[in-house]
């Protein structure tokens, strides 16, 4: 191998050892998409197994952080907006 092709191989394979794969920034650990921006991964809702999905999505949103799920177990979407929010009476006088 040349020198200068080397050299260039040898940069490529230590920017790919230093750059996080795209595919880490979509897929966290437990192998779903992100539903949530990267910088809030936390905030990811977790997998389900897939026996619990329809259970799941019939009681719909307990909260708007809560997501509905896929047939794989995969959270799909957030709830969002005012999803499992109990509107309280007014108050007594």
């Amino acid at each position: 191998m040349m020198p200068a092709t080397q050299s260039a191989l040898t940069t490529l394979v230590s920017l790919a050892l230093l750059a996080p794969p795209a595919l880490a920034q979509t897929r966290p650990a437990n192998g779903c998409p992100l539903i949530v921006p990267v910088s809030q991964a936390e905030l990811q809702p977790l997998r389900i197994r897939r026996e619990q999905v329809a259970g799941k999505n019939a009681r719909g949103c307990l909260s708007p952080a809560d997501a509905i799920y896929g047939p794989d177990g995969c959270p799909q979407r957030l709830c969002g907006g005012n999803a499992g929010v109990i509107q309280l009476p007014p108050p007594l006088p």
